[in-house]
């Protein structure tokens, strides 16, 4: 069955004359989709932190892991998930992990290989070496590398 327009045009060939009449007075432009948005520049995270620091009592832990909280999500890195470089009671991991510019970040650097979590055999709480909150800015990550230095 084939729908008729009154004067006996299909819906098709009406359709067809809608948007040949259209072109015609704005021209090809007006159908072109808009560009989509770019999305926000990224670089990769490399953190400076401390090898050691004082930790509960007096106790020292020494560098494990590094938490990223990007205000939706808690990522835990560890040296199986980048380089491992540094010197002078300093440790620097290079990762893959994509900071965006724009984004709040609260990094920090923990004892053990897995951030802020409870370890049965000495029956606490892995501690932190410290942290630094942080919003990276275009400039910030222009270069494809933002690296975070935890005091």
């Amino acid at each position: 069955m084939s729908l008729t327009h009154p004067h006996g045009r299909t819906r098709r060939k009406a359709r067809s004359a809608a948007v040949t009449a259209l072109l015609a007075l704005t021209g090809a432009t007006a159908l072109a989709a808009a560009p989509a948005a770019s999305a926000a520049p990224t670089a990769s995270l490399t953190v400076n932190a401390p090898l050691t620091a004082a930790g509960a009592g007096t106790s020292v832990v020494w560098f494990g892991s590094i938490r990223i909280d990007d205000g939706t999500s808690v990522t835990c890195l560890n040296s199986d998930d980048g380089a491992v470089s540094g010197s002078n009671g300093r440790v620097v991991l290079t990762t893959d992990y994509k900071i965006t510019e724009g984004t709040t970040y609260g990094i920090s650097a923990w004892e053990g290989g897995r951030c802020d979590t409870y370890v049965p055999q000495t029956g606490r709480w892995t501690q932190s070496l410290g942290g630094v909150t942080v919003k990276p800015t275009a400039a910030d990550v222009s270069s494809g590398v933002y690296q975070v230095r935890i005091p």
